[in-house]
């Protein structure tokens, strides 16, 4: 596999933001010990019930980006990596589908899946 065919990964920081930032979030809805905690010693937050559908509706989003990347992966030429451009984008989202994207820049137009104009 070429290096134009690996999977490009963000950085270390995103992954602590996303992954971290996640975790929180689903500690928040799912856990009312920590809800309380959170909400008595860093700050006030919608009731859990809330908490708990933000992370959930975090599911389809990531789920949709993940396939659309694993369709660019596939449109650009990049099958083997299809698969791990799918759940790298699941796990992170937002910088993983924009590594592809800069990738696919010069040789798809990533909305309409044609060859980009020179």
């Amino acid at each position: 596999m070429t290096q134009s065919q690996k999977v490009a990964r963000p950085h270390l920081l995103w992954w602590v933001a996303i992954v971290g930032g996640l975790t929180v979030l689903g500690l928040q809805g799912f856990s009312a010990a920590f809800h309380a905690w959170w909400s008595a010693h860093v700050n006030a937050l919608p009731a859990q019930s809330t908490m708990a559908w933000i992370f959930l509706a975090c599911i389809p989003i990531h789920l949709g980006e993940s396939l659309y990347c694993w369709r660019l992966s596939n449109r650009i030429g990049t099958p083997d990596a299809s698969a791990a451009w799918a759940l790298q984008t699941f796990v992170i989202g937002f910088p993983s589908t924009w590594l592809l994207m800069k990738r696919a820049r010069p040789r798809v137009n990533a909305l309409t899946g044609t060859a980009a104009s020179s």
